[in-house]
């Protein structure tokens, strides 16, 4: 069964019904094994227990190199980016917060009614697979200040970012073959054959975030070619002869400083190195951990059933729809899930 991401609590109420309140979330690899746990008790605040902490993992991430190879390493998330997941999610936040914050209140905020210009933000193609406009909160859609006042108005999309995302996204040219994968890392990647390597997932995950904002949210395509300074200086020329303006967001300090050296205002966004072992976050944030772990992973293993983040047959559709497959394991988790989904279902396709 294919489950979006916004769907996935379906998968935590019927472990709920099933009075699993408990439950882990495992890599098939026994290197690595599980991941974190999370209890159930309350859909407005689980806790979730980190197993394997960001050192752990890049200490089994080098006991697998040592095994099998760098090739195979490669097909796992890095260490940052095991980090950026649970940021993605939510449930733990980025580690500079105030100065973030301190650059939104001071660009941000624009009063429209008072003829204030609108203000846009614009991310580097580093940070759009983690989830920004959650994260930060400052989708205008989403957010606002007692006043009506948004945070930002919009979202820059410069065309190098999109760029730089289709180019390096790619189905089965460098994909590991997926019996050798298996092999070392469990059978279940077997599954993955001719989908994306581990990075171009994460890249797939950036291009969806921008191309959903394009699609829903008020924006400027900026005409820009790849590259940090490519991108800087289209955004510096189309800004020129408008009345918006740009904040630019990026997890490279060089992007920061050349955007500063032009004029622009611009903020490093920056991430832990490790993150607490207790965590506490909503069933909805669980959900997109959990689908954003499928998909860098490839596939995570929970009581009853198996995320596939990628297979065999995953299609464009699918990543647009934000769709894991659920495999499950249990005949009575699989009958909870098809007698709600088609609830869901009939409900989005009535709105």
């Amino acid at each position: 069964m294919n489950l979006a991401r916004q769907h996935l609590t379906l998968l935590l109420n019927a472990y709920y019904e099933l009075d699993e309140q408990t439950i882990t979330v495992e890599h098939p690899a026994p290197e690595l094994g599980e991941l974190l746990r999370i209890d159930l008790s309350d859909p407005a605040a689980s806790t979730v227990s980190i197993t394997t902490g960001a050192v752990s993992y890049e200490q089994h991430l080098e006991e697998i190199e040592r095994e099998y190879g760098s090739r195979v390493r490669e097909e796992l998330p890095n260490c940052a980016a095991y980090v950026k997941a649970l940021v993605a999610s939510g449930l733990v936040d980025i580690r500079n917060r105030e100065e973030v914050d301190k650059i939104i209140d001071r660009y941000g905020y624009q009063d429209l009614q008072a003829g204030h210009p609108p203000r846009y933000a614009g991310f580097d193609t580093n940070l759009l697979p983690w989830r920004m406009h959650d994260v930060l909160g400052i989708d205008p859609e989403l957010y606002s200040d007692d006043t009506g006042r948004t945070p930002v108005n919009g979202y820059t999309l410069p065309a190098g970012v999109d760029k730089e995302l289709s180019i390096s996204y790619r189905y089965d040219k460098n994909a590991m073959d997926a019996e050798r994968l298996a092999d070392a890392l469990g059978p279940e990647f077997e599954r993955l054959a001719g989908q994306p390597t581990e990075d171009n997932r994460e890249t797939r995950l950036g291009l969806r975030e921008y191309r959903r904002l394009r699609e829903t949210r008020p924006h400027d395509i900026v005409a820009t070619e790849p590259g940090d300074e490519a991108i800087i200086e289209g955004c510096l020329e189309y800004y020129e002869n408008e009345p918006t303006g740009v904040i630019l967001f990026s997890n490279d300090y060089g992007f920061v400083d050349q955007a500063r050296d032009r004029k622009i205002p611009a903020v490093h966004v920056d991430f832990a190195i490790d993150v607490q072992r207790q965590l506490t976050g909503s069933w909805d944030q669980i959900a997109t951990l959990l689908y954003v772990f499928a998909v860098t992973f490839g596939v995570v293993v929970l009581p009853k059933a198996t995320l596939y983040g990628v297979w065999q047959t995953k299609a464009p559709q699918n990543w647009r729809q934000e769709e894991i497959h659920v495999d499950a394991r249990s005949g009575k988790l699989e009958a909870l899930l098809e007698r709600d989904k088609p609830i869901v279902d009939a409900h989005v396709a009535s709105r």
